[in-house]
């Protein structure tokens, strides 16, 4: 028998329930167990969870706001599934909103912020090689580019960037799995970002930039074929 996303997920507990049924929701498509554009059945999940429908209705309802989840009407709700379209209107987005944290957060790195982003890219180049926790790997990845968020020091300008950030977390997961012929350049493409961004030369820094989000678009293209084969 075919195991399905919903046989895949756990039992929660009665304390903090709506919160729990979102977090391993939210998990359970960031993992790739619902593949996207999978159908999300109400009482499959509730079933397998051991809960009622309405929490999970709710739970969906939340998914949708935050881009995981789309609802169709009379069919129900599934996994969000990116056309080329969507993606690169995400990428597109990404880059403007990055090269807006940088012009602000390059004058206000220190060598504190250096030290702290070094480790992130040494600890993704090791990940990118093991290849043994692909979690790790995109939350490394993640989290480089929202330090730069962080310290640019504009609320509305990180609001902006987390308002995408599931569908970013999405795209990466399957990004991250695209290196299997080069697993250097994860670190490659960061490491020359951190180093314009240390030595404040912001026009090498939004060309490595952009370099990176340009190719991190066609990678999130490729990716979805896999899902989808009969495009490719």
């Amino acid at each position: 028998m075919i195991e399905t996303g919903s046989n895949r997920l756990k039992r929660v507990s009665a304390s903090n329930l709506r919160g729990e049924i979102e977090k391993a929701m939210q998990e359970a498509i960031l993992h790739g167990v619902f593949k996207p554009g999978e159908r999300l059945v109400e009482t499959d999940i509730a079933d397998k969870m051991g809960v009622s429908r309405a929490p999970v209705r709710e739970v969906l309802s939340a998914l949708g706001r935050e881009g995981l989840v789309v609802n169709i009407p009379r069919r129900g709700n599934f996994v969000v599934d990116f056309t080329d379209k969507d993606i690169e209107e995400i990428y597109s987005l990404r880059l403007l909103l990055e090269i807006g944290a940088l012009k602000r957060a390059i004058p206000l790195f220190t060598a504190e912020d250096r030290e702290k982003l070094q480790q992130v890219v040494d600890q993704l180049g090791e990940q990118a090689i093991r290849r043994d926790d692909f979690d790790a790997l995109v939350n490394l990845d993640f989290n480089f580019h929202e330090y730069i968020f962080f310290k640019a020091n504009h609320i509305r300008l990180l609001n902006a960037w987390k308002s995408l950030s599931l569908q970013m977390r999405l795209l990466i997961g399957i990004t991250s799995k695209t290196y299997d012929q080069y697993p250097q350049q994860p670190k490659e493409l960061h490491q020359e970002i951190l180093n314009a961004v240390c030595a404040r030369d912001l026009a090498t820094a939004e060309r490595a930039l952009t370099d990176h989000i340009w190719d991190a678009q066609q990678r999130a293209m490729t990716g979805m074929i896999r899902f989808h084969p009969q495009l490719g």
